[in-house]
């Protein structure tokens, strides 16, 4: 037995491709951590994937369950890994930045802004998928399109924004205008009422992605920014709306990708779609960049048959990584339609249940 043919049988059991070093990283970090979120977050590997392989190696009777979820390796399994020459996982992330790479000491005072001005926003709820990124993040972002030219003096679109970052660019005072189009009413509501009180240049309007963008805001914006949800059809939408509300070549784009809903087989596919269908170029994708706060509706929604899953997060474990985009000469008009799909759900969402097919013997 070896470590491909717990891959395989990954494979079959959550329908995402599988790799033998899939399974190797995730052994890595069972070295390294037994808590099942930590392990999900420095595995880089989808979720479903990681507990499936967890599972695997219990019923080989190289891991054990505690009774608070906390995964131990076994003698057996020690010797398993010895013999497969597995090691610990390793960390070299700066603790300064995060690995972001922006000098954190330089934004505090508008973090301190944000939270103050946010201290009673909506919370996140599952009828969005919606888990908003914590206030470092948020503000590390707007950092990061000011150093890139892209937020001074700029008319910004955000598609979606239970994250607050049109109110997080709007505290810099560096845009000239802030759009938001966001489905939930809530968050339309309170974008525009702290807007409104803080005379902020920032307007949201209730908006379905799926629906063809406003004539208005088509071609009328230097950025866009976005959290899409990660089913294919979701981000083929997302890319379209965000791209066919730039004015034209040099305009840039951002958004998170993770890989805990996102195997490397669908961010090949998705990179493919952006370089045949757009005229774009991806000029940075910074790993880990994005630290979501833990949403409340997490354990209820996701899979309840592994103890180990069922575990309340001890770290900000979601992350994903910061793509940014830029619109290179023939970018054009992109076609504007209504884009009927499903937006959250697939074999590598969350809350995906996949069909067991094996049990310990």
């Amino acid at each position: 037995m070896d470590v491909r043919q717990i891959s395989e049988e990954v494979t079959a059991r959550t329908k995402v491709d599988t790799t033998a070093r899939d399974v190797e990283k995730v052994i890595s970090c069972l070295s390294s951590s037994s808590h099942f979120w930590e392990i999900v977050c420095n595995a880089q590997k989808p979720f479903s994937v990681v507990a499936e392989i967890i599972n695997a190696l219990w019923e080989r009777g190289f891991v054990s369950i505690e009774p608070n979820g906390e995964i131990a390796i076994t003698q057996k399994g020690q010797e398993f890994i010895k013999e497969v020459s597995i090691a610990p996982r390793r960390d070299f992330t700066c603790p300064s930045c995060d690995g972001r790479g922006i000098a954190m000491d330089k934004i505090r005072e508008w973090m301190q802004k944000f939270d103050e001005l946010t201290v009673d926003r909506p919370k996140a709820i599952a009828d969005y998928d919606q888990g908003y990124i914590t206030t470092p993040t948020v503000m590390a972002r707007v950092a990061l399109m000011a150093e890139r030219g892209d937020l001074e003096g700029k008319r910004l679109l955000v598609l979606g924004d239970d994250d607050l970052l049109s109110l997080a660019a709007a505290i810099t005072k560096m845009p000239r205008e802030i759009v938001v189009l966001e489905i939930d009413e809530r968050l339309v509501d309170y974008i525009n009422d702290r807007a409104q009180k803080l005379n902020l240049p920032v307007k949201a309007f209730k908006y379905d992605f799926r629906d063809s963008l406003p004539d208005q805001f088509v071609g009328s914006f230097d950025t866009f920014n976005t959290d899409p949800p990660e089913t294919m059809e979701a981000l083929e939408v997302c890319m379209t709306r965000g791209l066919s509300a730039l004015s034209g070549e040099g305009c840039a784009g951002y958004f998170g990708l993770t890989r805990t809903e996102s195997s490397l087989k669908k961010w090949n596919e998705f990179q493919q779609m952006l370089l045949s269908k757009f005229r774009v170029a991806i000029t940075d994708i910074i790993d880990n960049f994005n630290h979501y706060v833990n949403w409340d509706y997490l354990l209820g929604s996701i899979r309840d048959d592994y103890s180990f899953i069922q575990v309340k997060p001890r770290l900000n474990w979601y992350r994903s990584s910061m793509y940014r985009i830029e619109t290179v000469s023939g970018f054009g008009r992109i076609e504007n339609k209504p884009m009927p799909c499903e937006l959250y759900v697939d074999e590598e969402a969350l809350i995906y249940k996949p069909e067991k097919t094996l049990t310990k013997a």
